[in-house]
């Protein structure tokens, strides 16, 4: 950034409007301001990067309009053999990704299916599906946040199981509610081990 002695300033303002003189002098203001974010956008880099560095270090997540659940594909974890790009969720502020869980390839879990995301009062949920034609589960996941992190607390698992003798698919339901003691972080969550 140059800086401009007051004989400079002066003779730049010859000529001019006071229109655009009082723009001058707002913009020195705001780039001479000590608001972090503004500094940045001054010294063009992006304030959307330094807002997300600002507010991660104050993440609440009980306020559901701080953190989204997006689901995203990464390449890096197919194989030949696979018959999709395998997919991961990511909690994201702003554009900053804050934890991510892999969710199952076809070849981990048949028929794979994430059937919802949903922010809670205290966390979130992830409700998935796998199995086939003899055996089907229905699983949920709950998250809640202590001391701005994400732990899973709970895991809710229906099974869906077609004895050998019935005529009619998933004839045996069994359901099953497992409390997670003590909680587990999400950065230790693999949603296969509770599949």
């Amino acid at each position: 950034m140059k800086i401009l002695s007051g004989h400079s300033i002066a003779s730049a303002f010859q000529g001019t409007s006071c229109k655009s003189r009082v723009l001058f002098l707002l913009l020195i203001a705001v780039c001479s301001s000590s608001n972090l974010a503004t500094r940045a956008s001054c010294q063009n880099a992006t304030v959307t990067k330094v807002v997300a560095q600002q507010t991660a270090k104050t993440f609440n997540c009980r306020n559901a309009y701080k953190y989204r659940l997006v689901v995203v594909e990464n390449p890096s974890r197919k194989r030949d053999s696979d018959p999709g790009t395998p997919e991961d969720l990511h909690i994201v502020i702003g554009d900053e990704v804050i934890s991510k869980i892999e969710l199952p390839k076809e070849s981990e879990a048949r028929n794979f299916s994430l059937d919802s995301m949903e922010k809670t009062k205290t966390g979130f949920e992830i409700r998935v599906n796998w199995g086939d034609g003899r055996y089907h589960y229905e699983i949920q996941f709950n998250f809640r946040c202590k001391a701005n992190n994400f732990y899973l607390y709970r895991v809710s698992k229906i099974s869906f199981i077609t004895t050998p003798d019935s005529k009619k698919p998933w004839d045996k339901r069994v359901s099953k509610v497992t409390r997670i003691e003590p909680n587990l972080p999400i950065e230790k969550f693999v949603m296969t081990n509770y599949l």
